[in-house]
């Protein structure tokens, strides 16, 4: 299958909850998403990334929720490793990390939602995003 030609194709596709908010929500986090990928090389997955990069954001930021599902249940993954929430008095909840596994704060921040994911997966693909040497 062919990269989706535009963000919008793409984030319809890819996020069909945020592209159901309409033009002025979904406008907002792919105009945010567009203007932090200022690093060429993305070439035809431009698209692509820029949608998963909004519904990445989107989903971390506002607690989007997809289909009924807790934001947590929605879009999380890999952060959150157990949750419980009371017991038959009421009083007991409980939530446990994960400890990052990777020493990069942005790909495991990234790693949090599926949308992060899959943007971590494309910009693995693009030589332009290879192995990179930060300091020495």
């Amino acid at each position: 299958m062919a990269a989706p030609a535009t963000t919008t194709d793409a984030l319809r596709r890819l996020c069909p909850a945020l592209y159901a908010l309409g033009t002025d929500a979904y406008g907002f986090w792919v105009d945010l998403a567009d203007a932090s990928l200022t690093i060429s090389g993305w070439g035809t997955l431009r698209p692509t990334a820029v949608a998963l990069l909004a519904a990445h954001q989107w989903a971390r930021l506002t607690g989007g929720s997809i289909g009924g599902l807790t934001p947590s249940a929605a879009a999380a993954s890999g952060v959150v490793t157990s949750e419980s929430a009371g017991n038959e008095t009421g009083k007991s909840l409980s939530r446990s990390y994960a400890a990052s596994p990777t020493k990069n704060v942005d790909e495991w921040e990234l790693s949090s939602t599926v949308w992060g994911q899959q943007f971590l997966a494309i910009r693995k693909t693009r030589a332009s995003f290879g192995l990179r040497i930060v300091s020495v």
